[in-house]
């Protein structure tokens, strides 16, 4: 908002100070044509010659001049501060395009269970499911939360030191309580979200969801925080 405002005032500068010069040139040339015209000079004095008009309207030529370059100056100090703003959007956009190459390179798949009950009244025990780092850099402080569907409870998992480049966690993690899974769901056809959160070599945090979800976060983590909030919720990371 500061920076739209001040191109504002400056284009509206430039504008004024052209315009400014223009309007006083032009004055100043019909006042200087209707001087030189009607000018009579004093009983006694002489008439003055054709130089000596050149050299007075030389002085006011020079000042009219001098605010032409004005607003000339203005104009280009516009010119250059809009190429600028510009190289710096295009930097940014680069920026944050290459920050999101090692987020796009962190793949995860839907957590799978396997468990024990019948529809309505079944519940898992065991979740699977894998971590890719397809990049060429080391993710760390890795954390996995398994949501299930219907605001139902959630499992939060160990976390992980590393993941190394071109390197995977396949994750097959039994635990205790088990978690109650929606009624409206089969136990054996169920693919529950995970999500993902980590630090990237340049310590940004990152979430990673298993649907394709990529945003930037913070540490300590809010999925980590909103998933334990949930009633139901197991924690595998506080043991």
């Amino acid at each position: 908002m500061k920076k739209k405002l001040l191109d504002s005032i400056a284009r509206h500068l430039v504008a004024w100070l052209v315009g400014s010069a223009l309007l006083i040139a032009a004055v100043a040339v019909a006042v200087m044509v209707v001087i030189s015209r009607s000018y009579q000079a004093p009983a006694g004095e002489e008439q003055p010659k054709i130089t000596d008009w050149m050299q007075a309207w030389g002085s006011v030529g020079g000042v009219l001049a001098g605010l032409l370059a004005a607003g000339a100056a203005a104009a280009l100090l516009m010119h250059e501060r809009k190429r600028s703003a510009e190289a710096e959007r295009l930097l940014a956009e680069e920026r944050a395009e290459a920050a999101l190459n090692v987020p796009r390179s962190v793949a995860v798949t839907p957590a799978r269970f396997i468990g024990y009950g019948h529809a309505g009244d079944q519940y898992g025990q065991q979740a699977s499911f894998h971590i890719y780092n397809y990049g060429p850099f080391v993710i760390r402080n890795v954390q996995a939360v398994v949501v299930l569907p219907e605001d139902g409870p959630c499992l939060i998992l160990r976390p992980f030191t590393v993941i190394g480049p071109g390197a995977n966690e396949a994750i097959r993690q039994g635990f205790a309580p088990v978690l109650k899974i929606p009624a409206s769901y089969e136990l054996s056809k169920l693919r529950a979200t995970v999500r993902v959160c980590f630090i990237d070599h340049v310590g940004q945090p990152w979430q990673v969801t298993s649907d394709g979800q990529i945003s930037r976060t913070t540490v300590p983590y809010p999925a980590v925080d909103a998933a334990a909030a949930v009633p139901g919720t197991v924690r595998l990371d506080t043991e």
